[in-house]
């Protein structure tokens, strides 16, 4: 970019240069031809056309969109993990639950409170 701007200078600076040496009659007629192609110049961005909607769109839309795509991301994942969570423990509880049904234990043996920390030291090791 700084090689075009440093081209315009150059070649401003020989136009300038080029004026000294006309009459001053050209050199008005220059500056009011200068001044109406100025005035019918098309300025970029008055009109509201579809590609200045893509624009609003990319813009102001998009931005947001990509933090609420995040945000609906992180619910997904928080929500999917806690589900995959809930899995692991029912089918510990599963293994746990078949075990003691497999079990010849009498109904006493279930009901002692060290028996429930033996239970969970023994299958904590597996």
């Amino acid at each position: 970019m700084n090689t075009e701007r440093e081209f315009a200078y150059k070649v401003r600076h020989h136009l300038n240069q080029g004026t000294d040496q006309l009459d001053r009659k050209t050199v008005d007629r220059l500056f009011a031809a200068r001044q109406n192609a100025l005035a019918h110049q098309a300025v970029a961005g008055a009109r509201l056309s579809l590609a200045g909607a893509g624009h609003v769109a990319a813009d102001l839309i998009f931005p947001k969109a990509r933090a609420l795509i995040a945000m609906v991301g992180l619910a997904v994942g928080v929500a999917g993990v806690s589900t995959w969570n809930e899995f692991e423990k029912a089918a510990e509880n599963e293994e746990i639950d078949s075990a003691l049904l497999a079990d010849d234990l009498p109904i006493n043996a279930y009901l002692d409170k060290g028996f429930q920390a033996w239970l969970s030291e023994h299958f904590s090791q597996d």
